[in-house]
């Protein structure tokens, strides 16, 4: 058996360069560190607001909630491996580590794609069948979370037998695939991209369609129906930004790994296909500033740590306490007033029944 897969999470590599690219590994290892940083932080940033606000969470937050940790799992079992592996050029550790690393790098990008699978699910269950979400509760928002985890875990298995540690022609040992088959390569890489990629895709759009036919719906009974609450569309329009990102980001690196696979031309050694590979986890560092963009009470608790810093700015040294005392006793309709009238010189903000000024 040949290898057949080289340090990428799928792409085939049916040759080993002797020489690197320098400039071309040391873009590959600034955006990895730059995407690493990104994920983590931000993610990081999100998934501690909203263990904040745990008491009052919605179902939506527990959503997202997951949908961090799975971008937290790209970053650090499938970024950062990528990342030390680009340092050292070869994998340096030994079959077991191979064959784990190998294992959750894959359980990361299957759960970040099922977990936007369950929660589009849940967003066409709650408008387009409302009773059966009601009457399910908790367990409406459980199961498809469950079922994303346990799909994940499940569909990575074949990555345990796939990668192993490999002696190379150059003397040299790697981290490679094996097929029995020639055409092993183009099966394996072609049903990833179905299950990690088209199908949710496809199941995604057709719950997007659905959803907007019933809004659509509720929007023509006008007055007399139900209508569409200023909630609901914001969460729509959260999801369909979350999905429309999602597709951007990963059909680059779908679109060149098979690519790779099905023509043995393809310049898998390239600067822009290497670099493309890179896209897809850049899709775990744009939804967390998607989840702040849409959500009042996620940006404010990210925001909450810098109020002392930013308040009172603008207001003379040594009035602080007097003009935050006249700001708790006067009424919050004289407020408004005083504030509408000095808007230009002041800013008035309530965030969680106290006054700040910018």
């Amino acid at each position: 058996m040949d290898p057949t897969m080289a340090n990428a999470s799928l792409a085939p590599n049916g040759s080993v360069p002797d020489d690197r690219d320098p400039t071309l590994a040391v873009a590959e290892v600034a955006i990895l560190t730059l995407i690493f940083l990104l994920a983590t932080l931000s993610n990081g940033l999100v998934l501690g607001a909203l263990s904040r606000r745990r008491a009052r969470s919605a179902p939506m937050h527990r959503f997202i909630s997951h949908l961090c940790l799975a971008d937290l799992a790209v970053a650090l079992f499938q970024v950062l491996p990528q990342l030390l592996w680009d340092v050292t050029d070869r994998f340096l550790g030994p079959d077991p580590l191979c064959r784990a690393v190998k294992y959750l790098q894959v359980v990361a990008m299957f759960a970040s794609s099922y977990v936007i699978v369950a929660m589009t699910y849940d967003r066409h269950r709650a408008i387009c069948r409302p009773a059966v979400a009601f009457r399910q509760g908790r367990v409406s928002w459980k199961t498809p979370l469950a079922a994303a985890w346990g799909s994940a875990l499940l569909l990575g298995l074949p990555q345990l037998f796939i990668f192993s540690k490999v002696q190379l022609p150059q003397g040299a040992s790697d981290c490679w695939a094996t097929f029995a088959e020639p055409w092993g390569a183009r099966a394996y890489v072609s049903w990833v991209t179905l299950m990690v990629f088209a199908l949710p895709s496809l199941f995604i759009t057709t719950c997007q369609v659905l959803i907007f036919r019933e809004v659509a719906r509720s929007l023509e009974r006008g007055p007399q129906g139900k209508g569409v609450s200023a909630a609901v569309a914001k969460t729509l329009r959260m999801t369909l930004v979350i999905v429309v990102v999602y597709v951007l980001c990963w059909a680059p690196y779908f679109s060149v790994q098979l690519w790779a696979v099905w023509d043995p031309q393809a310049p898998v050694e390239g600067p822009a296909f290497t670099l493309l590979m890179l896209l897809a986890s850049l899709n775990s560092c744009t939804n967390p500033w998607i989840y702040a963009a849409f959500s009042s009470s996620i940006s404010g608790e990210l925001t909450r740590p810098l109020r002392p810093l930013i308040g009172f700015n603008l207001i003379p040294r040594g009035c602080e306490r007097l003009v935050w005392h006249l700001l708790r006793v006067t009424p919050h309709s004289m407020v408004n007033h005083w504030a509408a009238r000095f808007h230009s010189v002041l800013r008035l903000v309530e965030l969680d029944g106290d006054w700040y000024i910018w």
